[in-house]
């Protein structure tokens, strides 16, 4: 790229700006120089690790680490900064760093979500060896631990014991001598100041006076040889501390290779989390160029982008395509022109540099060789070029190196001379950039060559929204659409004197004020027909979500309904259940009373008259949740012996009334050789059931049987029911294997107390598809199974 282009369009700023938010001195030196890669490779590979940044930035927890201070320059034995304590606890930094870095990535969901990344995290040199000798060696603050060496802790214990005992010992000496005398330390000899007058010189060493002049600082003879051997003991210290010291920095020395690597590794991590950190101050995203299109969807100028105005920001939406690569930008000053051409070549450094860029998914970038840029004043006093000079040659730059893979950003084409010429001049350029199939943004004032636009393929034209009325530039990006000048307007605004205004629209010339006019005019209907888009789209918005509203009332009033029918169903079903233990108490107490069999036919008439109206209910439920209603149960007056009916919780199968209801509502039907026993509660009528009438002697009954939607299992499980439902489950288990032929049925009752299996027993004696039955065995779960051997 350019070195000019990168300057004029302050692409230093944005890679300064993303430097701030580097956690290593060494990451921001190596982002404030960042410059966009030359090798499409290269790019293509920044561009997948920034976008597995951005992406892991935005989760929680940490994801990289740096070490204290620069790594590479304590490598060097002859580098100034040493490897003393401090220096190698530095170092320990940086393999803390390493290691919780390496840790991060090495879940089992990093390489699958985060490949390029965890695969480089992965690849950092290991030297958990040298780490935890350095972190066991050097404490927090830079001195040499105890844990370095056995002989430096014994010595240091040594040490402090022996410097104890002879503070103690001078304590007590010094006390004889005074309230104010005392015990310090003078150089490395512990001595005690005590006042001069008085004081006998010949049992103490004077090794000080005080300024004043009325103490001494005094070491008493009997102490030389404790104060001699506390310093001995010292000296012995610092040896091996010393020694401990050149033993770790030889070990870092002979890893300096992989520590440089693993420097490197971590300061490319911190970059990444800088740009990640950018990318979402500005709302920013990876952009990998390549392809035939430049797309910027809702794209801001960076630095507009962290400013204080960036709420009020006007995104610019723009797609140029390969027929129409040229965009020829036009429309008043102080409208925005410049920072959209600024805007688009950012975006093309930045997603050719792996920066982010700000804009929304779905933009593209084609890929650049080159950015060839004319903006400002480019003249130069030392090079004695006035500002058109400068200009001619930035153009003639860019004429010689226009092509497919070029970007071209022209301000203010064809300024700086007379208008006829530079209207001339740029046209042969326009025609010249779109010949070689370059790609470009170029801003102008000149009417002329708003024309263009519509003589010359490969140009289109677009400006950028004014408001007329309120004097003000909107900074909306208007696609096709060539902008009025507004120059005499602009003016005005500016303060012009009137008069010297009235003057210059009257030797504007006709043409010109009418094109200025027409432009203005079309710019207008444009902005109503987007105002009536909007509000269209708005309404359009309203209406789906009055619909989507209107669905879900609609769905929560159903299951409102359906809880509703469910609740009667289980109301009515526990209603009926009482009613038949009633029914059962009262024939109970009819038999033992010999009540007059009337009154019983009465009580079971009722009953039946209750179950009707329950199922009644249960039908006006079912219409309410606008459930489809199934087929109507028998009416119990029409029971009679002969009469085919579908068994409802048999799958449908078909069968004939072989014997009247028993007082519990229990039926005994036949199906060719079985007999079935049902509950009249679970008869429906048969197709045709209305022309049902006993057979002919010998005639063969036609049956259909639709099976049932879940598969057939050979067992029963009771668990966890009540004997009456136990029961009630016992029998429809029953019914279904004798419909499908089985010979045996295991009715899983558990072990417990007894009671299901006791009642099981007692159900399956005498019953009419029973045979015998036996206890489980124990693969077939023992005691708490019963198998019924069906006939």
């Amino acid at each position: 790229m350019d070195l000019r282009a990168i300057q004029l369009l302050e692409f230093d700023r944005i890679a300064a700006s993303i430097a701030e938010r580097a956690e290593s001195a060494a990451a921001r030196r190596l982002l404030e120089t960042w410059r966009p890669l030359a090798e499409p490779g290269a790019i293509e590979a920044e561009s997948v690790r920034l976008a597995e940044a951005i992406r892991r930035h935005g989760e929680p927890g940490s994801w990289c680490a740096v070490g204290e201070g620069e790594l590479t320059p304590r490598l060097d034995p002859r580098a100034e900064e040493a490897l003393d304590g401090p220096g190698l606890r530095a170092v320990a930094t940086w393999l803390d760093a390493a290691a919780s870095t390496r840790a991060v990535w090495s879940g089992e969901e990093a390489p699958s979500r985060f490949p390029r990344l965890a695969a480089e995290a992965v690849a950092i040199p290991n030297l958990d060896p040298l780490r935890e000798r350095l972190t066991t060696a050097i404490e927090p603050d830079g001195r040499v631990s105890d844990r370095a060496s056995p002989v430096l802790a014994k010595a240091r214990a040594e040490f402090a014991t022996l410097e104890r005992r002879l503070v103690e010992r001078m304590e007590r000496w010094a006390q004889g001598h005074g309230e104010t005398a005392y015990v310090t330390r003078r150089g490395d000899r512990f001595v005690a100041l005590v006042p001069a007058a008085g004081f006998s010189r010949r049992q103490a060493l004077v090794h000080d006076v005080s300024g004043s002049g009325q103490s001494l600082f005094v070491e008493p003879l009997e102490f030389c040889e404790a104060n001699n051997r506390v310093i001995e003991l010292h000296g012995r210290i610092v040896e091996e501390e010393l020694r401990v010291l050149r033993e770790l920095g030889s070990a870092v020395h002979a890893a300096a290779g992989e520590l440089t690597e693993l420097e490197n590794a971590l300061i490319g991590f911190d970059t990444l989390r800088a740009r990640a950190r950018w990318a979402e101050a500005t709302d920013a995203i990876a952009l990998a160029p390549g392809g035939d299109r430049l797309v910027l969807r809702s794209a801001r100028h960076p630095l507009l982008a962290l400013g204080p105005h960036r709420a009020s920001l006007v995104p610019l939406d723009l797609t140029l395509e390969p027929d129409g690569r040229l965009l020829l930008v036009s429309g008043p000053n102080m409208g925005g022109k410049t920072v959209l051409l600024k805007t688009v070549g950012l975006a093309v450094l930045a997603s050719h540099a792996g920066f982010p860029v700000p804009c929304a998914e779905g933009s593209a970038l084609p890929a650049f060789d080159a950015v060839c840029v004319d903006l400002g004043d480019s003249q130069s006093v030392d090079d004695g070029l006035s500002t058109f000079a400068g200009h001619l040659r930035a153009l003639a730059d860019m004429a010689a190196r226009a092509g497919a893979h070029a970007l071209l950003l022209a301000d203010e084409l064809g300024s700086g001379t007379d208008p006829e010429e530079g209207a001339a001049l740029g046209r042969a350029l326009l025609e010249h950039f779109s010949a070689r199939g370059a790609w470009g943004v170029v801003t102008t004032h000149l009417g002329q060559l708003k024309r263009v636009a519509g003589e010359v393929p490969g140009i289109v034209n677009g400006s950028l929204e004014y408001d007329a009325g309120a004097m003000r530039p909107l900074f909306r990006f208007l696609p096709g659409i060539p902008g009025a000048s507004h120059g005499l307007e602009v003016a005005g605004r500016m303060g012009f004197p009137g008069g010297l205004l009235d003057r210059a629209r009257d030797l504007t010339p006709e043409a010109t004020r009418a094109l200025e006019q027409l432009l203005h005019e079309l710019q207008r209907s444009e902005q109503r027909m987007r105002e009536e888009a909007g509000r269209l789209a708005d309404a359009r918005a309203v209406a789906e979500s009055d619909a989507a509203e209107h669905r879900r009332a609609t769905e929560e009033a159903r299951r409102s309904l359906s809880r509703l029918r469910q609740t009667l169903t289980r109301e009515s079903e526990v209603l009926l259940a009482q009613v038949r233990e009633l029914w059962q108490t009262v024939r109970q107490e009819a038999r033992r009373a010999a009540r007059s069999p009337e009154r019983v036919q009465a009580v079971r008439e009722d009953l039946h008259a209750l179950e009707r109206g329950i199922d009644t209910v249960q039908r006006q439920a079912a219409d309410a949740a606008g459930e489809p209603v199934t087929a109507e149960h028998l009416d119990l007056a029409e029971l009679k012996v002969g009469l085919r009916v579908r068994v409802a919780d048999l799958g449908g199968v078909v069968a004939e009334i072989a014997g009247l209801p028993d007082a519990d509502g229990r039926v005994a039907l036949r199906r060719g050789d079985w007999s079935i026993q049902s509950h009249v509660s679970r008869l429906l009528p048969a197709e045709g059931a209305a022309g049902n009438a006993p057979k002919a002697p010998g005639a063969r009954a036609v049956v259909s049987w639709t099976p049932p939607d879940e598969g057939l299992t050979p067992e029963v499980d009771l668990r966890g029911m009540d004997v009456e439902d136990a029961l009630r489950a016992v029998d429809a288990g029953l019914d279904r294997a004798v419909v499908a032929g089985l010979s045996e049925l295991r009715i899983i009752h558990g072990l417990g107390k007894g009671i299901l299996r006791v009642a099981v027993e007692r159900h399956l004696q005498g019953h009419p598809v029973v045979a015998g039955r036996r206890m489980g065995e124990m693969y077939e779960g023992g005691r708490g199974v019963t198998v019924a051997k069906l006939r």
